[in-house]
């Protein structure tokens, strides 16, 4: 059991007050300038990919290389802002670590967003250079021109309509040895790194991380060592690519990389070839790993520890994968983050209990109101707020969303319905905004979801349940994916099953639609507001129908 104190006057529950792993009164820069050159002949990173090896000491000097010419031959300067986009290829530590001792602040996109995605984001976050995979320079001179903005433009990889190559700002410079990183005076409010919200339910916002809150951060994922072996197919553009990237460089650890985009397939045999320790995957991952058909035959007898966030884990799918895993050696953590807090929150690294997101990390705080900002007791459920001595600076160029965010307190108001019993182990229940009402009730669309996943399991590989708008009500539908081809199941078996577990007004009036697939985001997280999109128009289409049908 970890340890957390409840103040019983105030109801707010107090992680461990143990001082971060590293001094957060410096810049990034000028903690990896240090902690690279510690182990020098140790293997930072290995690329599936193209098999290549970086030792410490040749990423530590790709860093340097990189951070002289981005403000030497590209003439950026202290606080130009960079856009990232890329995929976990050779190159992109030294890119980012490279930013961060030059005091550029990055803004980490995901290479398989939609054009209108980049658009809003370039709009949001507009940078003086833009660094991209090569094959993305088309969509992003797009985006850049409807933007009506002209950044540098940097290509990782073959050189592109003559613009210059990350290679080229790898070239030796004769004057690594002089380098200094520049010195931050003020981490906690200077600007390192600008990722962005998940967008799940509205539109993604630019979050500014200081370089404070990403070191004093960096072991709240987990406290890696140099004996590891980790894989995580997380972009940067996620605060766990990110906090994956620290955390493991900082330890000394051994990142396994790779450019492809993650397939349960790929991740086995990443995971045999490369004796891989340490497994960062988000439940949506975890479901497809079960649904492949050879995970009966994978080695996983190296894996020591297997990380899992970035949604909702059922009790029922940590035992399910954990029957693959070596018995008393292996450990499967469930973890609550925000990008806003720079990492974790919660972890269940005591005795787990089903549903939970586990008990507060170390420097942080927590506490459940209900819709007057009262704190609740144990067993009450109400929206979590969270905080830390270190939050998110703010929304990039939005003061009203920042303000919706972050009170002046400190605390983070997560839009999650949550609760705690009286060990201090917190439930996420809910999300505020995805709560459906219909006929003045509240229903929960993660209890519809996990009840449905329960009652089918084996015939429903994933399910999303949301409201359709009508007058007075919102009507519960269902999007369902079937497990796999050939699954006898209909619509109205879902609706008649469910109808039998839970209350009348909770059933799914709106019906039950099949989907090849769920929007996702390139995390592995439920697009509920695409999905509410999609609800929509199967809705109305069926009810079109049915009005065709029934006239005369």
């Amino acid at each position: 059991m970890s340890h957390v104190v409840f103040d019983e006057r105030t109801k707010i529950w107090y992680g461990s007050p143990v001082a971060p792993l590293y001094n957060p009164a410096q810049g990034l820069g000028e903690l990896l300038h240090r902690l690279l050159a510690r182990t020098p002949t140790r293997i930072a990173q290995i690329s599936a990919d193209t098999g290549r090896s970086l030792t410490y000491q040749q990423l530590h000097l790709g860093c340097i290389r990189f951070a002289q010419s981005l403000t030497g031959s590209c003439g950026l300067a202290r606080g130009d802002l960079v856009t990232l986009v890329a995929r976990n290829g050779d190159q992109l530590a030294a890119i980012v670590f490279g930013c961060f001792m030059a005091a550029i602040p990055v803004n980490t996109l995901d290479p398989t967003f939609r054009a209108e995605d980049y658009e809003h984001m370039l709009r949001t976050v507009p940078p003086k250079a833009v660094i991209c995979d090569g094959e993305l320079v088309p969509v992003l001179k797009q985006a850049l021109e409807a933007v009506a903005i002209a950044p540098q433009l940097i290509v990782i990889g073959k050189r592109v309509n003559g613009y210059p190559t990350v290679d080229d700002f790898l070239l030796p410079t004769g004057l690594e040895e002089c380098f200094v990183p520049q010195h931050v005076e003020d981490p906690a409010r200077e600007l390192a790194i600008v990722l962005c919200s998940s967008g799940t339910t509205g539109l993604p916002k630019g979050v500014c991380l200081s370089h404070a809150i990403c070191i004093a951060h960096t072991a709240n994922l987990w406290r890696a060592t140099d004996c590891e072996r980790v894989l995580c197919f997380s972009s940067l553009y996620w605060v766990s690519g990110l906090g994956v990237l620290l955390n493991a460089t900082t330890a000394g650890a051994t990142r396994i990389i790779t450019r492809q985009s993650f397939s349960p397939r790929l991740l086995i045999d990443l995971v045999e070839q490369y004796r891989i320790t340490t497994l960062f995957m988000p439940p949506a991952q975890v479901l497809a790993l079960l649904g492949e058909g050879t995970i009966g035959m994978a080695d996983f007898s190296s894996v020591r520890l297997v990380l899992c966030g970035g949604g909702a884990v059922s009790g029922e799918l940590k035992s399910s994968f954990e029957k693959y895993l070596p018995r008393r050696q292996a450990k499967f953590i469930v973890g609550y983050g925000l990008s806003e807090i720079g990492g974790g929150c919660f972890a269940t690294a005591g005795p787990y209990k089903a549903g939970a997101v586990g008990t507060l990390n170390t420097g942080m705080e927590a506490k459940v109101v209900d819709q007057q900002g009262n704190c609740l007791a144990a067993g009450e459920e109400g929206e979590l707020l969270v905080r830390g001595k270190f939050v998110f600076l703010e929304y990039y160029g939005n003061a009203s969303e920042t303000v919706q965010m972050l009170d002046r307190e400190g605390w983070l108001h997560t839009g999650d319905i949550a609760r705690y019993d009286e060990e201090g182990t917190f439930f996420v229940v809910d999300r505020r905004k995805d709560i459906i009402k219909y006929a003045g009730y509240q229903i929960s669309p993660s209890e519809l979801e996990a009840t449905i996943m329960a009652l089918f399991a084996g015939s429903v590989l994933m399910v999303c349940v949301t409201g359709i708008p009508v007058p007075g009500n919102d009507l519960p539908v269902a999007l369902a994916v079937r497990q796999q081809e050939g699954t006898v199941l209909e619509g109205q078996d879902i609706v008649d099953g469910l109808a039998e577990v839970v209350a009348d007004f909770k059933r799914l009036r709106g019906g039950v639609f099949f989907v090849d697939e769920l929007p996702m985001t390139p995390s592995g997280k439920v697009v509920r507001r695409r999905c509410k999109e999609m609800a929509i128009a199967l809705y109305e289409e069926r009810e079109q129908q049915r009005e065709e049908a029934e006239s005369p």
